[in-house]
């Protein structure tokens, strides 16, 4: 699905966000009433009015009495007043909180979506476009169903009722307001349509200008270093022009659409008056005061008309935000309930059985896989790049689901188990480990959520890393920068396998974590890796093939397929595809290519 698509129509994009944040129904009758509350309140003044010019003012009565009618008419319209502003007050602090609570459910529901889609689900869109859509496009629509969106609805409420007294004093002149009230706002649909194609060019923009940002400030190190700053200021200028064009032209649509309002204004004003005026008095059928009334409650429904044609404008940029988040929020979820299902304690068996998968539908990348790892045993996984190693990774951690076939973990199919099912019994280190912006002991504990300071070291002394720990200018307490820059690649490695070590997994998956280290971290990164592995199932990504001798068994994959399977001598031994990828590899000291390979 791509990013600007529209997979709801308004009714039902409306009832879509309505599942995902309810809003109470007592709550919902209360601002009802509150709304035909306040807009009542206003629609009582005309009458108010009418009634002291025809009782008082304009009525042969003694002075005390055209006193105490007048004094009456105000009281009573007064009230109204402030009923009218108590109840829209009330109203809003209502409906401000049901927003409130009705946004954070939606923002956690996308977020929610965000984090459990599998790796490979295809990108509907970059990072900071995905950050714009939960953050600035909820915002829009926080800002427009606050203000703009209940102002809206209580306009609409005093239009109604005083095109219902209109009719109580005018049938006739009441349906000329009506067809020209709803005439023009119907013939200025096209332009709407118009107003939210716009609106959507301009959310798209700002999408693509978070996301050329968000990626300016990661690689602003390679930006530097290869001296291309004023390519990339100049790339970042040309992004910002184009936000600013749609930003202009979605503006001239909706200056236009204010237009509209104020013709459709004067037109009703001027078909009541001249209307009136052609057919004579007898079409009020009422007193001086009552045409007075009436054109005060044409002036009613004329003005709020106006704001409702100019609102819808917001409206529409507040419906291309919510469609933005429904893309979002209509993401497949991969987690599923973990169920009945236990777990076996201790090292996990793992077992695939016909294991295929394919990131594009009809293109396989691994498979068929058959194999068994036994509990405890360390494996290591080698081949060419390309060949399907870290996908065999991801699929044995359930962080993928195989297309066909059967992986279990503990004789339970990984398919059928959810993510808490697996968050503290599987592990993958990757071979660049990501640190969050805070301190070392922190981005340790994450592995666990009840982790103490004392858990941390004991960890850590575990390991053998507390003299490196000590070592540092704050100790634990160093802060790690942002992805984990302050600290060497060897160093992040160690704080992850810290991390990992922390929540004691059963089955650990290493994605290689000791390429490009230094020597000494390296020396640190083995004997950690030795305690971290002892006693669990291990399976290593290995691309530099010395971690692979020291493994109780090897998988070559070549073409998503396990070609050689044994133990480092015997694999040597058959002078097989292992045996030339370690020939290979000893002669340039890194993982080769497949145009490297010799057969």
């Amino acid at each position: 699905m791509s990013a600007d698509a529209r997979p709801h129509g308004t009714v039902s994009l409306v009832r879509r966000i309505a599942r995902i944040a309810p809003v109470p129904r007592g709550a919902l009758l209360i601002a009802v009433v509150l709304v035909v509350a306040a807009g009542g309140g206003r629609i009582v003044i005309p009458v108010t009015i009418q009634y002291a010019l025809d009782h008082a003012l304009l009525a042969h009565v003694d002075s005390a009495g055209r006193t105490r009618i007048v004094t009456g008419a105000v009281a009573v319209g007064t009230t109204a007043i402030l009923v009218a502003m108590v109840c829209s007050s009330l109203v809003n602090r209502l409906v401000i909180g049901l927003v409130e609570r009705a946004l954070l459910h939606l923002r956690i529901a996308a977020f929610t979506r965000i984090m459990r889609r599998s790796p490979a689900d295809p990108v509907i869109a970059p990072g900071g476009d995905l950050v714009a859509r939960v953050t600035n496009d909820l915002d829009m629509v926080t800002r427009y169903a606050q203000s703009g969106g209940v102002t809206l609805v209580q306009n609409i409420c005093q239009m109604a009722l005083a095109l219902i007294v209109m009719t109580v004093y005018s049938p006739p002149l009441a349906v000329l307001v009506l067809i020209v009230g709803v005439g023009v706002p119907i013939a200025g649909r096209r332009l709407q349509r118009v107003v939210a194609g716009r609106y959507d060019i301009t959310r798209r923009r700002n999408g693509e200008l978070y996301t050329s940002l968000l990626e300016l400030l990661t690689g602003i190190d390679t930006v530097r270093g290869y001296g291309i700053e004023e390519r990339m200021r100049a790339q970042t200028g040309d992004r910002i022009e184009a936000v600013l064009a749609a930003q202009r032209r979605t503006l001239w649509a909706v200056g236009f659409n204010v237009t509209i309002g104020e013709v459709a204004s004067g037109l009703i004003t001027t078909a009541v008056v001249v209307a009136g005026t052609a057919a004579g008095i007898g079409w009020l059928h009422a007193s001086a005061g009552g045409i007075v009334a009436f054109l005060f409650l044409v002036i009613f429904f004329v003005r709020p008309m106006q704001f409702a044609v100019t609102s819808l404008a917001d409206a529409r940029n507040a419906e291309a935000g919510l469609r933005r988040v429904a893309v979002v929020l209509d993401l497949p979820e991969h987690s599923r309930p973990i169920g009945e299902v236990t777990l076996a304690a201790g090292a996990a068996p793992v077992e695939l059985s016909g294991v295929e998968f394919g990131y594009v539908p009809g293109r396989s990348v691994l498979g068929p896989v058959d194999l068994r790892i036994p509990a405890g045993q360390h494996v290591a996984v080698v081949g060419e790049t390309g060949c399907g190693k870290s996908t065999f990774a991801k699929l044995i951690t359930r962080q993928l689901i195989p297309d066909r076939g059967r992986i279990t973990v503990w004789g339970a199919g990984t398919a059928e188990l959810g993510d808490d099912a697996l968050a503290r019994r599987v592990a993958i280190v990757p071979q660049d480990a990501f640190l969050f912006d805070r301190s070392i002991e922190e981005n340790i504990a994450l592995g666990r959520a009840d982790a103490s300071p004392g858990a941390v070291r004991e960890v850590l002394e575990r390991l053998e890393l507390t003299e490196w720990i000590d070592g540092l200018p704050a100790g634990l307490r160093t802060p790690v920068g942002r992805r984990g820059e302050a600290l060497s690649a060897g160093e992040r490695q160690l704080v992850a396998l810290a991390r990992t070590a922390l929540t004691d997994p059963d089955l650990l998956v290493l994605d290689e974590a000791t390429s490009g280290v230094d020597a000494a971290t390296d020396v640190r990164l083995q004997r950690a890796l030795l305690r971290i592995t002892a006693g669990r199932t291990t399976v290593t990504i290995a691309h530099r093939l010395h971690t692979a001798e020291i493994a109780d068994r090897i998988l070559v994959f070549h073409d998503g397929r396990v070609v050689e399977d044994g133990a480092h001598s015997d694999l040597l031994a058959r002078d097989g595809r292992y045996a030339r990828l370690h020939a290979a590899w000893s002669l340039g000291g890194a993982e080769p290519a497949r145009s490297e390979l010799p057969g």
